[in-house]
C-alpha cells in the first residue's frame, strides 16, 4: 500500500501530540499609519525587535519545529527594515503570510514578496463604500489604496486575503463587500466579534454588530462556514478547550511569548530562553494546558454547548474569569441556535491527548 502523502492536518496533530509551536504569529510592531475605531492595541509606540534579533528567533523557531509564521503589526510595512524581516524568515525556509492594510507597500516591494514566495498576505478591508472604510481607519483615501495594493499583487500572481472585521457601521453594505471581493477575485476571512483592547478596554465593544445585525449574518454562508452537524460533544469532559495552547503561539514586538495574541499570560521572552524551552517548560504554559472542560464553570452543562466556539483568552480578557463563560461567544451561540446551524472549528472544544492536569490559572 503506498504512503499517504502528508497533510496540513497530520502536522497539526502531530505538534499538538509533541507540544510544538507548529504556527506562530509575530508582532513585529505596535506602530501603524491607522487609526482604526476598532483597534484591539491600547498603544502604538512599540517598535519591535532589531533585525538581528528576529534572525534569532527564526533561528529560534526553526529548532522548535515552527512550520508557520505570521508577520503583523501594527502595521508592518511601518518598519523600514520589514522585508529584510521577511527575508530572514524565507531564508529558513519558514511558510510566511503576512497581515498589512496595504497602504504603505509598493510595486518593487510587492515584486520582492513574490519571489520571495511568500505564502500569503492578508489585507484589511472594512468596508466597499470608501467613505465607510475611511472613516473605520479615519485616514483619507485609505480604501484606495488597500485595493491598489491588492490589484497589484494579484496582477503578480500573488495569493491575496481581504480580513474584514464586521462592525455596525459596515454591515449594511456586506453585499458591496462580496461583489468587491468576487470582482477583485480574493476571499474574504470575516469576524463577527469585536474584541476588547489588549488592556481589558472595552470602548471597541461600540463597534460590535447588533443584535439584528448578528442574526442575520450569522445565517449567511458567504459569511460564517457553518454545518449543519455540530462538531463538538459535552460527553468528553477531559476535552481541551482550545489546541492552540498547545500548537500555536504568538509574540510581541518586545520578544515576550503568549499562547495566544488574545491570552495575555507571558510564559517568558525569547531574548532570555529559546522558544521551544519557554513553549514547553513555562508554568504558566503547562497549567493552561491542564484546563479541561469539566473545569469549566457552565460549559458542560450549558445548552449552547454545540453551538459555542468560546475563547479562553477572551473569557478571560472580557470577563474576567477563564474558567467562566464568554459573554461574546454566548451571545453568538444563541444567534447559532436560533439560526440551526453549527460552528466548524474542531480546535475548539477538541479531543485531550493526556491526562487531565489541575492547576489554577491566574
Amino acid at each position: 500500500m503506498p504512503a499517504r502523502e502528508l497533510q496540513l492536518a497530520d502536522i497539526t496533530a502531530l505538534s499538538k501530540q509533541l507540544i510544538l509551536p507548529s504556527s506562530v504569529l509575530v508582532e513585529v510592531c505596535h506602530t501603524c499609519n491607522e487609526n482604526c475605531i476598532h483597534c484591539c492595541l491600547s498603544q502604538h509606540s512599540k517598535r519591535g525587535l532589531t533585525l538581528a534579533q528576529y534572525d534569532n528567533l527564526f533561528d529560534q523557531m526553526v529548532q522548535a519545529g515552527t512550520f508557520y509564521v505570521i508577520l503583523t503589526g501594527g502595521e508592518p510595512f511601518t518598519r523600514a527594515d520589514f522585508m529584510e524581516i521577511v527575508e530572514s524568515a524565507r531564508k529558513r525556509r519558514l511558510s510566511t503570510s503576512i497581515f498589512t492594510n496595504g497602504n504603505l507597500i509598493n510595486k518593487e516591494q510587492i515584486a520582492r514578496l513574490r519571489d520571495l514566495y511568500v505564502d500569503e498576505v492578508h489585507v484589511s478591508i472594512y468596508c466597499a463604500d470608501p467613505q465607510i472604510h475611511d472613516a473605520v481607519t479615519r485616514i483619507p483615501c485609505s480604501f484606495e489604496k488597500s485595493v491598489a495594493a491588492i490589484q497589484e499583487m494579484l496582477r503578480v500572481g500573488m495569493a491575496v486575503r481581504i480580513k474584514c472585521p464586521l462592525m455596525n457601521m459596515t454591515a449594511g453594505s456586506i453585499d458591496e463587500t462580496k461583489q468587491l471581493a468576487a470582482d477583485l477575485g480574493v476571499n474574504v476571512q470575516y469576524t463577527l466579534a469585536i474584541t476588547a483592547k489588549n488592556n481589558g478596554d472595552c470602548d471597541t465593544h461600540k463597534c460590535r454588530l447588533t443584535q439584528d445585525q448578528l442574526h442575520e449574518l450569522i445565517s449567511d454562508p458567504d459569511v460564517v462556514t457553518q454545518s449543519t452537524k455540530p462538531v463538538h460533544f459535552m460527553e468528553n469532559l477531559d476535552c481541551i478547550p482550545c489546541d492552540t495552547v498547545f500548537n500555536g503561539g504568538a509574540i510581541d514586538p518586545d520578544g515576550n511569548v503568549y499562547v495566544c495574541n488574545q491570552w495575555s499570560v507571558i510564559g517568558g521572552n525569547i531574548l532570555e530562553k529559546p522558544l521551544l524551552e519557554i513553549w514547553r517548560e513555562s508554568p504558566k504554559f503547562n497549567r493552561i494546558r491542564g484546563i479541561r472542560l469539566r473545569d469549566l464553570k457552565k460549559c458542560g452543562s450549558c445548552d449552547l454547548f454545540r453551538y459555542c466556539t468560546r475563547c479562553p483568552g477572551l473569557a478571560q480578557l472580557e470577563d474576567d474569569d477563564v474558567y467562566g463563560c464568554s459573554s461574546i461567544a454566548k451571545v453568538v451561540a444563541e444567534e447559532r441556535k436560533k439560526a440551526g446551524v453549527f460552528p466548524t472549528e474542531a480546535h475548539i472544544f477538541s479531543q485531550s491527548i493526556g491526562k487531565k492536569d489541575n492547576h489554577e490559572v491566574h
